[in-house]
């Protein structure tokens, strides 16, 4: 794969080993959280191996709408392509032609230099990081939708290599505070909620796509959670990593299980966390999705996507649940639904 500019100049020449903060060591100063300003930018990689991608995903909400979006570009420099978009669901449709919103572009070309702190994208999104880590600035601009979004982080992020299902890529989550607007069909709707952020890099292969769930909820600054599971052939949904930020102390989580009851099309309707974290700390979390969608958005992945309203802490809150398939296990789970 190569970039528009060259794989030796945007990412490293062959044989040069990745720098990076999940390493030790540094694309610039490592701060506190464990970031360095280069983690925002495509990351430096050895080789051209054409499956290397980065992806940039940031989700906000309206819950009163049951509305949930995502702001999703997903780059293959060593090809010098992108691919992903802007997509909105509610209620009122699961299926990807039928959305509110699904601008989900292919094989558009980077363009030269491309810097991901300070882009614009074929497509009309605009992604400007305003404190590395931090804050960014989201736009994006078509007759049916516009965005203007702030992102601003919440607290410090999990950053995860070596752990199933990031056993190979990079990968970062960190909830944030979102604010702004969108004009969605012509309807100025404010945005003011919790959400959430991540970045992956490295290798990503269609095909291989395990049974994972991605749970997530946020009260404030002090309380969230986070639980990544993985389902293997005892059936059990295992969680594998996440965190649990509680009166302001953040762990990781060490144990746990994702539970999912399902309606008579597979669909998730409620979802159970019960899990522990490294200090030991018990994690209980219940949620209900209110509005879902078929997202596809590689290939080899299928995934109900769920805007969830959480019982955790004792109170009432919002997140996600992500019930991510590879498409052949949806399959046969279907028809042994349908039989």
């Amino acid at each position: 794969m190569s970039t528009p500019d060259g794989p030796a100049a945007r990412h490293g020449a062959p044989g040069v080993v990745a720098p990076s903060a999940l390493d030790g060591s540094a694309m610039g100063e490592v701060d506190e959280w464990g970031l360095t300003p280069g983690d925002d930018d495509f990351h430096p990689h050895a080789g051209d191996d054409p499956w290397w991608t980065e992806t940039v995903w940031f989700a906000w909400m309206v819950p009163e709408r049951k509305l949930l979006g995502y702001f999703y570009p997903v780059f293959r420099p060593n090809k010098g392509v992108e691919f992903g978009g802007v997509l909105v669901f509610d209620d009122t449709a699961e299926l990807p032609w039928e959305l509110p919103i699904f601008h989900y572009d292919w094989h558009l070309e980077i363009p030269p230099g491309l810097d991901l702190r300070n882009a614009q994208l074929p497509n009309g999104m605009t992604i400007t990081c305003l404190t590395p880590g931090r804050v960014f600035e989201l736009g994006y601009r078509h007759p049916d939708l516009e965005l203007d979004l702030r992102y601003e982080a919440l607290m410090r992020p999990m950053l995860s290599r070596g752990t199933p299902p990031f056993s190979v890529a990079g990968h970062l989550d960190q909830p944030g505070h979102v604010t702004g607007r969108m004009k969605l069909h012509g309807e100025e709707i404010a945005v003011d909620c919790f959400a959430m952020r991540d970045r992956a890099w490295g290798p990503r292969r269609d095909g291989r796509q395990p049974k994972v769930g991605y749970a997530y909820a946020t009260i404030s600054a002090t309380s969230a959670f986070l639980a990544v599971s993985v389902q293997r052939r005892d059936d059990l949904d295992r969680v594998t990593t996440g965190f649990l930020m509680r009166d302001g102390v953040w762990s990781r989580l060490a144990t746990g299980l994702r539970d999912v009851r399902r309606d008579e099309q597979g669909r998730p309707v409620t979802i159970e966390i019960d899990a522990e974290d490294e200090l030991g700390r018990p994690l209980q979390a219940l949620g209900a999705a209110v509005s879902r969608q078929v997202f596809t958005a590689y290939p080899s992945m299928f995934c109900w996507n769920s805007l969830a309203r959480w019982e955790f802490e004792g109170q009432e809150c919002w997140g996600e649940d992500q019930d991510v398939w590879n498409p052949k296990y949806w399959r046969q789970y279907a028809a042994s639904l349908r039989a």
